[in-house]
């Protein structure tokens, strides 16, 4: 999970993470005068994990036991939860999806209006700061190929490494080692990285871990 390494600091900060809740609406004050509108809480749907889809990831499904609602006398959303783009591009036919999302081409960020190219959350949703920085080196490369007619974009040539890997192979039975952080003393009043590095012994032993869990599965809606 790409946020465990925060569930290990939510103790410190007095976190209550709740996983696989679906929000689906902000529940609000309606009858009481000086505060009507405020927000009262955030109705919440369970869900359990489905089968793997196409990413290699289980996708969350309805868990068919109902709506629940989570009591917040203050709600903060996400930032890109939602898109705007259909005002912010107003007066430019560019193609959208059915929830507002820009349509780029997976491989050069380019739109249905050739000179515009876009990636982030704004073409896939809430996603990750990585997958935003990669949909940006894709429409670099994108831009120049338009400009030029060539291709420059050198670094993605292939490259033969070194390494063995059997995937029939069974997972060793070991599980994942603790990631060191430096204490919460030491964290107060200074920029210093939380978040430790393994040894390289650490980290040759975690490699031989499975980290394919959706290896052998196959694909729903295939």
């Amino acid at each position: 999970n790409k946020n465990q390494w925060r569930v290990l600091l939510f103790p410190f900060v007095r976190v209550n993470a709740q996983y696989l809740r679906s929000n689906l609406e902000v529940v609000r004050l309606l009858f009481q005068l000086t505060q009507k509108g405020k927000a009262a809480g955030v109705k919440c749907r369970k869900m359990q994990l489905g089968e793997f889809d196409r990413s290699g990831r289980r996708r969350a499904d309805d868990s068919g036991t109902g709506e629940f609602t989570l009591e917040a006398d203050q709600v903060i959303a996400g930032i890109s939860q939602t898109s705007n783009a259909g005002e912010i591009l107003a007066g430019i036919d560019i193609e959208l999806s059915s929830v507002n999302y820009v349509k780029s081409n997976p491989l050069t960020g380019q739109t249905s209006v050739e000179w515009i190219f876009a990636g982030g959350d704004v073409v896939t949703g809430p996603w990750s700061v990585i997958e935003a920085v990669a949909a940006g080196e894709k429409a670099a490369a994108g831009i120049d190929k338009l400009l030029t007619g060539e291709d420059h974009a050198f670094w993605r040539e292939e490259k033969t490494l070194d390494t063995y890997f059997d995937p029939d192979a069974d997972p060793v039975p070991y599980p994942r080692e603790k990631q060191p952080l430096i204490s919460v003393e030491r964290r107060k009043n200074n920029f210093d990285e939380v978040e430790q590095s393994w040894s390289e012994a650490v980290a040759v032993r975690q490699a031989k871990r499975c980290l394919r869990c959706d290896y052998g599965k196959k694909p729903s809606h295939v």
